[in-house]
């Protein structure tokens, strides 16, 4: 093979090379900003599943804009895992009510309509074990 017919394939071997990473960069792009667009409501439970970890009374309320985090609620006279819980609301929560056997999702209720609800609660994510525990709502029931 002469020089010159060396220096095209190595030529040929950098461009396809260099398309490959091109192409790799802009998919990974792509990738980030349908993540960066998706809806974090999407993430929200369909139905509640498994049990709650606490069942009780909300006593009060807090709206809160912070990122993800929407809201807060404090549970009391709770019957289940804990007795008294600090609820972070965030988009990602479900929310529901009984029909019957099954579960409606509802849209995430205002403060004043919270207060003095019975509600069952499911955690997600670490709970902070202080009195009254603090944890974030993966899903609510909220009572009639």
């Amino acid at each position: 093979m002469s020089a010159a017919a060396g220096r095209r394939t190595e030529g040929r071997r950098v461009s396809v090379m260099m398309l490959a990473v091109t192409t790799t960069a802009t998919l990974l792009a792509f990738g980030c900003l349908v993540a960066a667009c998706s809806d974090p409501a999407d993430e929200r439970p369909a139905k509640p599943t498994g049990e709650p970890s606490i069942t009780g009374t909300v006593t009060s309320t807090a709206g809160v804009t912070n990122g993800d985090i929407v809201g807060s609620f404090l549970v009391e006279d709770g019957t289940g895992d804990y007795d008294k819980a600090s609820v972070t609301v965030t988009v990602k929560t479900g929310w529901f009510r009984h029909s019957g056997d099954a579960y409606v999702a509802i849209d995430r209720p205002t403060g004043q309509e919270l207060a003095g609800k019975t509600v069952e609660v499911q955690f997600t994510g670490p709970v902070a074990e202080s009195y009254p525990v603090q944890a974030t709502a993966g899903w609510v029931i909220v009572g009639e």
